[in-house]
């Protein structure tokens, strides 16, 4: 219960934010000069929701409730030609995930963790992630100098660091685990319509460290694929 309002103080934060850098962008954008020249950016805020389909090679494996993630950022635009139709993206942002899983440490020895799958009637093991992003992306949309609202294809990959973990259960809680990877790589494609776009990502790099197994002695994998929402705020054409 107390994660849950933890995530949902982090996102009412997050949209507080976006709201108000909104608000800050349409007064800037009526400053601007009408007149534009062809060759324009498309920098932006961005503002992402999404839910994890959590999957793993262990049997018997299972999600336990909803496992999310909340995203936001900002975005610089280079355009790769005249038009601005075509440009690539270098931004910086964070990211917050929580895993919900049916996990449970079986044994934890100098040279590796081991994990087994949960009896039925055990509480979930929850996983939560706190990461700074640098987003890398090649980028297509229809947009012109004074169209505001246009169709876009963004796509490329994420790379992260894991600054801060938690790992959870009933009966213990443990911060910063080095069970959990600190760097890691996610590839993303998000399309859509003005403000309003859907989302997809897939994790490249292993959820945990290479010492971490299960209780038969092979790797334990946990693999989210991402399916959400991503909302862009235009900040400057120029």
């Amino acid at each position: 219960m107390l994660s849950d309002l933890s995530f949902l103080k982090h996102f009412r934060s997050s949209l507080s934010s976006l709201i108000l850098l909104c608000c800050l962008n349409s007064v800037w954008s009526q400053e601007e000069d009408a007149t534009r020249d062809e060759f324009f950016r498309e920098d932006q805020f961005y503002l992402g929701a999404s839910f994890m389909v959590l999957q793993s090679s262990e049997d018997n494996f299972s999600p336990q409730g909803l496992s999310r993630h909340i995203q936001w950022g900002f975005v610089r635009d280079i355009p790769l030609n005249t038009s601005g139709k075509i440009a690539a993206g270098l931004g910086l942002g964070m990211s917050f995930e929580r895993y919900n899983t049916n996990f449970s440490r079986a044994s934890e020895r100098i040279d590796k963790v081991q994990y087994t799958i949960a009896e039925e009637t055990a509480s979930p093991m929850f996983f939560s992630v706190h990461s700074l992003e640098l987003p890398l992306s090649l980028r297509w949309r229809n947009a012109t100098p004074d169209n505001f609202a246009f169709w876009r294809v963004y796509g490329g990959v994420s790379l992260r660091w894991n600054y801060y973990n938690k790992i959870r259960q009933e009966t213990f809680e443990i911060k910063n685990s080095s069970d959990i990877q600190n760097l890691g790589a996610v590839a993303h494609l998000s399309f859509g319509y003005n403000t309003w776009n859907f989302y997809l990502a897939y994790h490249l790099s292993p959820f945990f460290e290479e010492n971490v197994m299960d209780t038969n002695g092979q790797p334990l994998d946990l693999n989210p694929i991402k399916i959400g929402l991503f909302f862009y705020i235009l900040y400057l054409f120029s």
